[in-house]
């Protein structure tokens, strides 16, 4: 399945003769920057028929394998197995009831992203009462949608948060980048590291050979080892990565005295919610500012709800997808689906947990969920969840202790607290480290924010401004606010011969898509056969 997904390309829209274009960089830049619904219709169906339609049927065998490997184990199946780190057994659940107390917020950004991508695309093409067709978020799976905020952004042109050029203009390089986010640690009354992580670490691509240059963090377990690889760019996203790598290093650094057993975070979520928690304080305008990056005059409404309303892009919208996404599997290993329904459920979660539909109309001879990545790899996906939602509880708790965050007091909202040089804050944060896996994870949680569970509450009060500010904005301009759901997806996602219709569902009136199926239809009615034609319909 992954030779199949990495060696996928397909050829350019309306250019059958240049070829060979990959998921990075090509596809990838296609989806982020064209605006063209054409070409990008044509890039998300080629993406998926190139990759996830080839693998259907190896996937039954990888559900198989994966169901025996957790039977062998001591499990019932691949979703006891998967839930097993998250030490309940009813996980999926808990993800769920977090995921209602963000729901609201998550409606608001929809609406008015649904509205934005309208006036941009025409009511033709973007219904206002429809979930968002998945090809027109900037990312090839909808996961993401900051690639579009030239597009819905609120307030165009007072975005100050891109500090590249005045990174530039200082003459940052990459050491001076993870200098900084040492020096963030250490402010926070945590402990320099020791020379060879400077002598070992490889932190910009080296000139005399290629290298693998995803960001990652290295714990060699010898309690003095630890180092970090990263290609970095002088840029605004690798500043807050350098500090996101580093808050691994400091993860590896406080559990280092437990035994090996012990190293690793409380569940799979707490290692990336660390290093996004302090991700959050990084990127605010205040330190910004206190770095020297941004000009305190710009600290107005406008920019505010900018900040984070972009951050919103990359962080709210990630966890309908990341639900559908292991909901959807745990769906097929408990066998509640049958390979029959593989592509049709996958429809039905997306538009039920996310109002995000196909661009055209999908059968089961697709198979959508197999052109991302952690499908072919079988990389469980909750600990990107739990690490979304569980950042913004720490962030909380060091904000409060640092007396940052205090929520009777306007002046000191959530969404603004930087813990930059508060020890209280970094003393809080090394208690959570320190205790690695030892103990459960909600034990620890509870022993050190006083919070014994995910809670989607701390993320609603970061994003307060924000949602305040939708819903006038939505009120204002009379917006439909949710999606018309279909909860039988899949009575219409039979095999239709590949036949699809341009639009998907709710996209145009009734009559409009009885028109387009007749028209489309008439010809093969000998061949489907008059029952299929009507469920078409």
């Amino acid at each position: 399945m992954l030779v199949i997904y990495n060696g996928a390309s397909i050829c350019a829209y309306e250019q059958p003769f240049h070829c060979g274009l990959r998921l990075q960089p090509e596809l990838k830049e296609i989806m982020a920057k064209s605006r063209d619904w054409d070409e990008l219709t044509w890039t998300w169906l080629e993406w998926r028929r190139k990759s996830g339609r080839i693998m259907r049927e190896l996937f039954e065998q990888l559900v198989d394998l994966t169901n025996e490997a957790a039977r062998y184990n001591n499990f019932t199946n691949g979703e006891d197995y998967w839930s097993f780190p998250f030490e309940s057994p009813s996980f999926r659940g808990e993800m769920e009831q977090v995921w209602n107390e963000v729901l609201p917020l998550y409606e608001m950004i929809h609406a008015y992203t649904r509205r934005k991508l309208r006036e941009f695309y025409g009511p033709d093409k973007i219904n206002r009462n429809a979930p968002i067709p998945d090809h027109v978020l900037g990312n090839m799976y909808g996961q993401s949608w900051s690639n579009i905020l030239d597009v819905i952004i609120p307030y165009p042109g007072r975005s100050f948060l891109e500090v590249t050029p005045a990174m530039n203009a200082q003459g940052y390089t990459p050491l001076v980048m993870f200098q900084l986010a040492e020096e963030f640690f250490v402010s926070l009354n945590m402990t320099p590291l020791p020379p060879q992580f400077w002598i070992n670490s490889l932190l910009e691509e080296p000139p005399d050979r290629p290298v693998l240059c995803q960001p990652s963090a290295w714990d060699f377990c010898n309690g003095q080892d630890y180092r970090i690889k990263m290609c970095t760019t002088v840029t605004h996203k690798d500043l807050i990565t350098a500090h996101h790598e580093m808050a691994h290093i400091q993860y590896f650094y406080n559990y280092r005295h437990l035994p090996k057993v012990f190293r690793d975070g409380a569940n799979p979520g707490f290692h990336e919610a660390v290093g996004d928690a302090i991700g959050l304080s990084v990127s605010t305008p205040r330190h910004l500012q206190t770095l020297g990056l941004v000009h305190k005059s710009v600290d107005d409404t406008a920019h505010d709800i900018n900040f984070l309303f972009a951050l919103a892009m990359d962080k709210v919208v990630f966890l309908p997808f990341a639900l559908a996404l292991e909901a959807w599997r745990y769906d097929i290993f408990s066998k509640k689906i049958s390979k029959e329904q593989y592509n049709c459920h996958w429809w039905l979660l997306r538009e039920q947990y996310g109002g995000i539909k196909p661009p055209v109309l999908r059968s089961e001879l697709d198979f959508d969920p197999g052109s991302k990545y952690h499908v072919p790899a079988n990389i469980p996906y909750s600990r990107y969840f739990v690490g979304i939602i569980l950042q913004f509880q720490l962030h909380r708790a060091m904000c409060l202790a640092s007396r940052q965050f205090d929520p009777s007091d306007p002046e000191k909202p959530l969404h603004k607290c930087d813990i930059y040089r508060h020890p209280q804050a970094g003393n809080l944060l090394k208690d959570l480290m320190s205790k690695g896996a030892s103990k459960p994870w909600r034990e620890v949680l509870q022993e050190t924010l006083g919070e014994g569970r995910l809670d989607g509450s701390a993320l609603r009060e970061f994003f307060k401004p924000l949602e305040e500010w939708l819903r006038q904005e939505n009120l204002r301009n009379q917006e439909f606010v949710g999606w018309m759901y279909d909860g039988d997806y899949c009575k219409h996602s039979i095999e239709t011969a590949n036949l699809q219709v341009i639009g998907g569902f709710y996209n145009t009136a009734m009559n409009l898509r009885f028109t387009l199926s007749v028209i489309i239809l008439t010809p093969l009615v000998g061949i489907l056969g008059i029952q299929r034609l009507l469920l078409l319909i």
